[in-house]
């Protein structure tokens, strides 16, 4: 019986953001952008994004289309009028109001998780 011997691959960091970004940008699947940078490690997508603060990590699970659907929104052209620029400007005070008030009941969350459970949530500064 033989064993295979695998190596771990390293990647640094201006790698991984590129790859990311090219995810998020383009509407290739995980898997296709994997295989064309030979990246083995099933969810390296997914798990760079979460240490590279792509995705809170408050978050339990990858929700990755909903996160490729907005920054997608958000690269859409340029409005042509004035009509246009206006209604453009009030969707996005609705998506930051929208963004704020997730972050704030995700901070009340940790906060209520924190006292209950008597434990630090939080990762401190000092730590890696």
């Amino acid at each position: 019986m033989e064993h295979k011997l695998e190596i771990r691959q390293m990647f640094d960091e201006s790698f991984k953001r590129k790859v990311i970004e090219e995810y998020l940008s383009t509407g290739q699947s995980k898997t296709s952008i994997q295989r064309k940078y030979n990246i083995h490690f099933k969810s390296a997508i997914c798990t760079w994004m979460k240490r590279l603060g792509y995705i809170e990590k408050v978050e339990q699970k990858c929700n990755l289309a909903s996160l490729k659907r907005s920054i997608l929104s958000n690269s859409t052209p340029k409005p042509t009028n004035a009509i246009d620029a206006d209604k453009r400007i009030r969707d996005l005070e609705l998506q930051l109001e929208d963004a704020k008030l997730q972050a704030e009941a995700y901070k009340r969350i940790i906060e209520k998780a924190e006292k209950e459970l008597n434990i630090p949530i939080r990762k401190k500064h000092n730590t890696k």
